[in-house]
């Protein structure tokens, strides 16, 4: 670790908080680092041990940006996070700020803040929201009782001076601007593509002549895997399930309680996995499934859709209008037998069809770029 401060006489830093840096996150934290970069040094906060988690070393670990360990856990009071980023600007020149899960220090940021910077020069200070509806229906209660709550904190904090920009993931069909939170369209990254899933298939040790649905990432039970293997084998599915990334203890001890049937059986991949081997996974899957109500982007998505293996979602309006818009995928409600019916669909496409997709491919640098209010690289975004 670099733990090493600039005077405050020298070029401006841009300072990265992630107190928590598990899963694939830190993804995100090293596309915005990369376009940071551009026009400032990097500097990366997180919590103590943060650069030994294996998403950190993953994504951060070999790209030579400064970090810090600073905070006693991975979900610092909002004070202490305030307090740090403080210290660090009174030590060094700092231009910008960048909360980059900051849907917790949005409650108080408007508080803490001022106290902490005093009357000291503050930075511009970024906060990017990971869990903000950005299109919503009328009759969506409880979307809107997550909306108008984070954005009236927004203005506040913005009143007092402490907060100047905030962005939110966005589905990839959503081209708007935003008013009150910007809208940052979730990224499509995927090293892999179904192409070469022959390939991929004898590399990985999975069946060459079986169908595979898949479900990635951290995989517990708001995922579904059980309503989802139920709805294969009650539709006469003829397909395996794969469950890749980090199991639950629920999930893992469901699945290895399966046993293989006629129509299939569950395949595990359990553990961290390094972004290229999550990446083949998923290119070498036939759909990827992403039944769950939460209602919001996903990164696993993003990476189907750069692999063009198809998505069955269920549970999201934004992952059902970005299907729609992407050409992506079936939609289904959750519910056993439409889920079944939209693999069904979704096994039936023809790959070499040409894609009906409506929107441009969402890229890690215009997400970035997005997300600090820079001007984009490319003439088009």
């Amino acid at each position: 670790m670099n733990d090493r401060r600039r005077g405050p006489g020298g070029p401006g830093s841009t300072i990265l908080v992630e107190p928590f840096p598990g899963g694939h996150r830190s993804q995100a934290v090293a596309n915005v680092a990369r376009v940071a970069e551009r026009s400032s040094e990097v500097l990366i906060m997180t919590s103590r041990g943060g650069t030994q988690d294996p998403a950190f070393v993953e994504y951060l670990g070999d790209l030579g940006y400064r970090t810090v360990e600073v905070f006693s856990s991975e979900l610092p009071p909002i004070r202490d996070i305030a307090r740090e980023v403080a210290a660090v600007c009174r030590a060094e020149r700092v231009d910008t700020v960048v909360v980059m899960d900051a849907d917790q220090s949005l409650k108080r940021w408007w508080f803490e803040a001022p106290r902490a910077f005093g009357l000291r020069r503050r930075p511009r200070v970024v906060f990017m929201l990971t869990r903000y509806p950005a299109k919503l229906r009328l009759t969506d209660w409880v979307g809107w009782r997550l909306r108008i709550p984070k954005a009236t904190l927004a203005l506040v904090a913005m009143a007092t001076g402490s907060l100047h920009r905030v962005a939110g993931f966005a589905g990839r069909d959503d081209m708007t601007r935003g008013w009150i939170v910007k809208r940052a369209r979730d990224p499509e990254i995927c090293g892999a593509h179904s192409r070469d899933r022959v390939a991929l298939r004898a590399a990985l040790d999975l069946p060459a002549d079986r169908r595979i649905v898949g479900i990635f990432g951290g995989v517990s039970e708001r995922k579904n895997p059980q309503l989802l293997w139920e709805a294969m084998q009650t539709g006469g599915i003829d397909a395996d399930l794969l469950l890749a990334g980090g199991l639950s203890e629920g999930v893992a001890r469901w699945a290895a309680s399966v046993e293989p049937g006629p129509r299939g059986r569950i395949i595990t991949r359990e553990g961290f996995l390094p972004n290229d081997l999550l990446d083949q996974l998923v290119a070498a899957s036939d759909v990827a499934a992403l039944i769950m109500t939460n209602n919001g982007p996903s990164g696993i998505m993003g990476k189907a859709l750069a692999a063009g293996v198809p998505v069955v979602t269920a549970g999201s309006q934004v992952r059902a209008r970005e299907v729609a818009a992407t050409d992506g995928g079936e939609t289904a409600e959750v519910d056993a037998a439409d889920i079944a019916a939209a693999i069904a669909r979704a096994l039936a496409r023809d790959p070499l069809a040409p894609s009906r997709s409506t929107v441009p491919p969402a890229t890690a640098d215009a997400f970035a770029e997005r997300l600090l209010g820079v001007p984009s690289s490319t003439a088009s975004a």
